[in-house]
Parts: structure tokens; sequence; C-alpha cells
């Protein structure tokens, strides 16, 4: 269902007609509220484009960042027609197009495209893709090649863990092991297998 009361902006539409500058003043202070507002945007650049206004260069910039489609704000001498004949072309994506073809739907000033950039363009399009070539070789287990030591992996950290965890012939171990690698801290390791056979 259509609600038929007046919208703010159908209010500020009308207020444009009698007063524009003020209207557009107030349009300005809105907009920098709300940036965003697409239709703000679009009101303002249509009162000022209407009355002619001298924000309206600017209104039409900033309109034209705002929108989606830009199509309603092109000024066409011939009018409608115009219009309708450029918002078809715009719908026209289906076609596909290379780059180069859209720059030069953008601009016809650039140079055509040569029959040799065609080809080019042609055999990179049709170029089929190399396929890697796989090779049948074992795979190799490379965690059987490498043998560990528990003499070497052991650390004071994993000694204290199996004191705290209660292995304690497992520390006792650990430290002679330590001892044996560390001589310089014997003493201290020696202290520690004590601590853990008084317990």
């Amino acid at each position: 269902m259509v609600n038929c009361e007046r919208t703010y902006l159908t209010k500020l539409r009308e207020q444009g007609q009698v007063d524009p500058s003020a209207t557009l003043s107030r349009i300005e202070t809105l907009i920098q509220q709300y940036p965003y507002f697409q239709a703000l945007q679009h009101l303002g650049w249509q009162i000022a484009e209407k009355h002619a206004q001298k924000q309206a260069p600017s209104f039409l910039a900033s309109c034209a960042v705002h929108t989606k489609n830009r199509l309603h704000l092109i000024k066409s001498p011939t009018g409608e027609a115009e219009r309708v004949t450029l918002a078809r072309q715009s719908r026209a994506a289906d076609q596909v197009m290379s780059f180069v073809d859209w720059l030069h739907q953008v601009d016809d000033s650039l140079p055509k495209e040569t029959n040799q950039e065609r080809l080019i363009d042609k055999f990179i399009a049709d170029t089929p893709k190399i396929d890697l070539i796989k090779t049948e070789k074992k795979t190799v287990d490379l965690t059987q090649k490498q043998q560990f030591d528990d003499k070497s992996l052991m650390t004071e950290t994993l000694a204290q863990i199996y004191v705290k965890q209660g292995k304690f012939k497992n520390a006792i171990n650990a430290y002679e092991i330590l001892a044996l690698k560390y001589p310089e801290k014997s003493s201290l390791f020696a202290d520690q297998i004590k601590k853990i056979k008084k317990e």
C-alpha cells in the first residue's frame, strides 16, 4: 500500500520552488550530517540546476560520486529519447568485451585495435593449459631416518615434569643424563637426585 503522506524530501522540494537558496543551505547542512543520503544529494542538484544557483556544479559532482547510476545526471539536448537509448546501451551488459574494446567504447579517440593485437588476444584466449606431469616416485618416510637419542632430548624442564608427575625413576634417570651432559652443573643435579630419593 502506498503512503500518501508528504515526506520530508517532498516538503524540501516544495520549499525549493519558493525559496531555493534557503532550501539549498538547509540541504547542505543535512548532507554534512548524512553524507551518503543519495536522494538528498540528488534533490539538492535538481533544485540548484532548475533555479540556476551557483552551487549546481558542486551538487552535480557530489551527486555523481554518491549515486549508483549516473545516466539521470547527463544533460541531453535531445531530451528523454537520448537518455532512453543510453539506458538501453548500458543494459547491454550481456555482451562480453575485452578491456581494449571497452576502452574504445568509452573513448573513441583511442586508436583502433590492429589485426596483430586481435591475433595475440585470440592466441592467449585459445592457448591450452599446460598440465603438470606427475611422476610416480615412492614416498619416503623421513621419520624412519631420524633416530633420536633419549639422552640428546633430555632437558631440565623434562626432569622437573617427571618429578611433578611422580615418575621418580624417570626423573632420577633424567638428572643422571643431565649430569653427564653438563658436567659444570653436576653438583646441582646430584642435589636434585638426593631430594627425589628422600621423597
